[in-house]
């Protein structure tokens, strides 16, 4: 008997070739390959439309939007900027590479966010900025962070890596504090290949032109600034695949349903959601398990191949860049060393056909029944 074809935690759309071929085809035309050209500005409109956002800037990746997003609050050199020891490797190097210092702050053992009151606990005359990230598809405490960032005048930059098309309270979440990162990695919902946006709820769009243009103003360097442009293939491609996004977002809803309704009521498993007001995530199906059944759910699956991922490494401790770090927590113990070996993601993306889904819930249930009689 064949085996089933592996199912990976995530897929990436593929655009229509022909509809990318005609793009494309409108870039060498042109002659206009990089530097803010038509499709990079009809792809930040239309981007823009998309998530609600007044503004947007399109940059190289992710991680340059993180480094903009924090260039723009003017911090001093090697000022501290405190984050979660929770996330993916990106978000502390980008504050490394702008020359500043991360501190870890301890997150919330129910959303796996930033604490504000671990932040409070972490500031110090060196800090100036906070730089918390949406972890998960599940939304920050914005409003407890945001009073923190105003009571001590902090820079309040987000990280939505994890967030796209996010809403909270039916706001975008790109709304919230002073800027946004979001990335258009292959791994995202909608992408470009490599590429990102940063979204600001003020007018700085001006000043994030020139940032990623190498800080120039007529010809001259009239600020801080990189190479960060998004270029005209990679607008290109996102353009090419707006059209079918919709139809993923659609396959994303009805399989996150498909999981909930399949595992309520399953022992010692439970889907990691956003809070009240916190619209459903589609980047990411994350479960809580306690780590023994985690590790049998994540084995039980890879031998099936289905490729779930069981983890996500703290980014201070033992065998890290900054094994000397503390974690500032207001607990006996940091929530982030607790509970991130109980989270457990799940493939997530309209390539997960209903069959695929069918093997994966019926794994669950085998494993979480048998641990239950144990």
């Amino acid at each position: 008997m064949t085996p089933p074809l592996p199912v990976t935690i995530g897929d990436p759309m593929r655009p229509d070739p022909t509809r990318l071929a005609a793009l494309l085809a409108e870039a060498i035309s042109a002659g206009w390959f990089s530097n803010a050209g038509p499709l990079h500005f009809r792809l930040e409109q239309a981007l823009a439309q998309t998530l609600g956002l007044p503004q947007l800037a399109l940059v190289s990746s992710g991680t340059m939007a993180l480094m903009m997003a924090l260039r723009l609050g003017d911090l001093p050199e090697g000022a501290e900027v405190i984050t979660t020891p929770l996330s993916f490797a990106a978000t502390v190097q980008a504050i490394t590479w702008c020359g500043f210092r991360p501190v870890f702050a301890d997150v919330d053992p129910e959303t796996l966010t930033l604490c504000p009151a671990a932040v409070e606990a972490a500031i110090t005359s060196r800090t100036a900025a906070i730089l918390p990230v949406h972890f998960l598809d599940v939304p920050c405490d914005v409003v407890g962070l945001q009073a923190v960032a105003q009571r001590h005048g902090l820079w309040l930059a987000y990280d939505a890596a994890q967030a796209f098309g996010l809403t909270l309270h039916g706001q975008p979440i790109g709304l919230y504090g002073d800027a946004t990162a979001f990335s258009l990695h292959a791994t995202k919902v909608l992408h470009t290949g490599e590429g990102g946006f940063l979204a600001t709820p003020t007018s700085v769009g001006n000043r994030l032109q020139k940032m990623r243009n190498f800080g120039l103003e007529a010809g001259r360097m009239a600020g801080p600034g990189t190479n960060g442009k998004l270029s005209e293939p990679q607008a290109a491609l996102g353009l090419a695949l707006l059209p079918d996004l919709p139809g993923e977002i659609a396959a994303r809803l009805d399989l996150r349903a498909i999981y909930d309704a399949g595992l309520e009521g399953l022992p010692g498993l439970a889907p990691h959601r956003g809070g009240p007001g916190a619209s459903p995530g589609l980047t990411t199906y994350a479960l809580r398990a306690r780590p023994a059944l985690r590790a049998h759910l994540h084995q039980a699956l890879a031998e099936a191949r289905i490729m779930a991922r069981d983890h996500f490494a703290l980014l201070c401790g033992s065998d890290t860049c900054w094994p000397d770090a503390p974690i500032i927590t207001r607990r006996a113990s940091p929530a982030a060393v607790d509970h991130a070996p109980e989270v457990l993601c799940l493939p997530l993306h309209g390539r997960v056909s209903a069959e695929d889904a069918a093997r994966i819930l019926a794994i669950l249930r085998h494993v979480t029944t048998q641990e239950a009689r144990s």
